[in-house]
């Protein structure tokens, strides 16, 4: 029984101002559940391959102490 969390730029929700909220995604037993950290990010400013901000992202720093 192996638990996977990451940190996931959410594609299926698009905001207001066009971004995307960044979830916390739990995988166990084949179930998978998400939970926002309240910051949203715009896609050109994510590396979805790498799953992580490109170094173009302005608040780099933040979403990386939020996540880590």
């Amino acid at each position: 029984m192996s638990e996977t969390v990451n940190v996931v730029c959410y594609k299926a929700k698009t905001l207001k101002n066009g971004s995307h909220p960044l979830m916390v995604r739990v995988c166990k037993d084949g179930k998978k559940k998400y939970q926002s950290i309240g910051i949203s990010i715009l896609p050109s400013h994510w590396d979805f391959k790498r799953n992580e901000p490109n170094d173009r992202c302005p608040n780099k720093d933040e979403i990386n102490a939020s996540s880590g």
